[in-house]
């Protein structure tokens, strides 16, 4: 095997990566999980910015829908690249 040893390796600058956005519809389902029970249920994004009443269907535990949630799971949305419509 010859090796050219008079070849320097070129260093390359970083590329700039442009994140790509996704757009979801309003009505995008999220799937929640009862605090009881741990059964999953999904519900629509409109439907979560109403702050609702969340009653599980498997053991019919019920809680509030909190704003705090609702801002948490927006902003965990958008740093993985999701933005959701604020209409249907």
């Amino acid at each position: 095997m010859v090796v050219n040893q008079s070849v320097q390796p070129q260093l390359r600058s970083p590329k700039r990566v442009a994140r790509v956005a996704n757009i979801l519809p309003a009505n995008t389902p999220m799937p929640l999980e009862c605090d009881a029970c741990d059964h999953e249920q999904s519900y629509s994004m409109t439907h979560l910015r109403t702050l609702p009443t969340l009653t599980c269907k498997e053991c019919g535990d019920s809680r509030q829908f909190s704003q705090v949630e609702l801002t948490t799971l927006d902003k965990a949305l958008n740093e993985l690249g999701y933005y959701l419509n604020k209409k249907a």
